[in-house]
């Protein structure tokens, strides 16, 4: 795959990360408590993945990249502004992808839509600031505006 290509396919993925999103927000105005939590999940994984991808960086096929995507940190080619944000996001795409199963599934163990009442406006607003990080560092690095 040529970096240009790279480049295309990580927008794509953010673009599908924005619409994630934007089902976590409808989501949280229907109260539909899990839905905004799984669908946090799916953006953040989605935008995680899109940086990884235009970095030529290879990644796991699972929903937690936290661990490669924690090695920006690290990275010089990466401006200092988004490495300091690079532990909390990892944090972030750790934390989601222990909740997804539970958020998609949780009906299996008697858990119900209030059980994410608390939570799910926190999840969407990681979710928001994480998808934003994401592109913004994409654009500055590959002049996107």
């Amino acid at each position: 795959m040529t970096k240009t290509s790279s480049v295309e396919l990580a927008y794509k993925a953010l673009d599908r990360a924005s619409r994630w999103l934007q089902g976590a927000y409808r989501a949280l105005e229907d109260k539909r408590w899990d839905d905004v939590v799984y669908s946090s999940q799916m953006a953040v994984e989605q935008a995680s993945k899109g940086v990884l991808i235009a970095l030529g960086i290879d990644y796991p096929r699972e929903h937690d990249v936290s661990d490669v995507f924690g090695k920006l940190a690290s990275r010089e080619d990466i401006p200092e502004w988004f490495r300091g944000h690079v532990p909390e996001l990892s944090r972030i795409i750790a934390e989601l992808a222990e909740l997804r199963g539970l958020a998609g599934y949780g009906y299996e163990e008697g858990i119900d839509v209030e059980y994410f009442r608390g939570y799910a406006p926190e999840a969407y607003e990681m979710a928001r600031k994480h998808v934003e990080l994401c592109r913004k560092l994409l654009d500055e690095l590959f002049q996107k505006h």
